[in-house]
């Protein structure tokens, strides 16, 4: 059959419900449904959450113009499902079906004053670029970010963080989460 939105769905479901003729809803009519509601919905065993985080400071070294991949040794946070698994810094879904993710990261850093830095997640190794998050540090102290896209992901597609500096130097990640849940 085919994926279908929840009003197709339930405007099938209501021409079934009313059908008193006999013989009107046949099992091909009534099985179609199901076939409909099953490519339709994302089951549990579908569903998940994983969440990656640094538990101690790292320092990275940046390199003008040039986009780092962020790959300190992350610990594993919540976990629910069976459908991601991690290493180290990556994410990778692993459901059999192609899904909706939400892939999100939270992060606090130090840098040199003035200095400007853009945070992407990326998929596959590519910059996602609706998740670009841009910071221009203004003196030492902390400063934060948060970046987020909703994405479409096939089984095997990996997750990361990056991070794109205007200057040759290093920048010093505080905190860090990492994650990715089905929608």
């Amino acid at each position: 059959m085919a994926v279908q939105t929840r009003s197709q769905l339930e405007a099938k479901a209501a021409t079934i419900s009313s059908e008193t003729t006999a013989g009107a809803n046949t099992a091909a009519r009534v099985g179609g449904l199901f076939d409909d509601l099953a490519d339709s919905v994302t089951l549990n065993g579908e569903r998940g959450l994983m969440s990656l985080f640094v538990n101690s400071p790292v320092v990275f070294a940046t390199v003008s113009g040039s986009t780092i991949l962020l790959d300190a040794t992350m610990a594993e946070g919540e976990k629910l499902g069976t459908i991601f698994e991690s290493f180290s810094y990556t994410i990778t879904y692993t459901g059999t079906s192609t899904s909706t993710l939400r892939i999100a990261v939270l992060l606090s850093f130090a840098g040199i004053n003035s200095r400007e830095y853009t945070f992407y997640l990326a998929k596959n190794s590519s910059i996602i670029a609706q998740s670009a998050c841009e910071v221009t540090t203004k003196g030492v102290h902390a400063h934060s970010a948060f970046c987020e896209a909703f994405v479409k992901a096939d089984t095997n597609d990996e997750f990361n963080v990056y991070v794109l500096a205007s200057v040759t130097d290093n920048i010093d990640i505080e905190s860090l989460t990492f994650s990715a849940f089905t929608i």
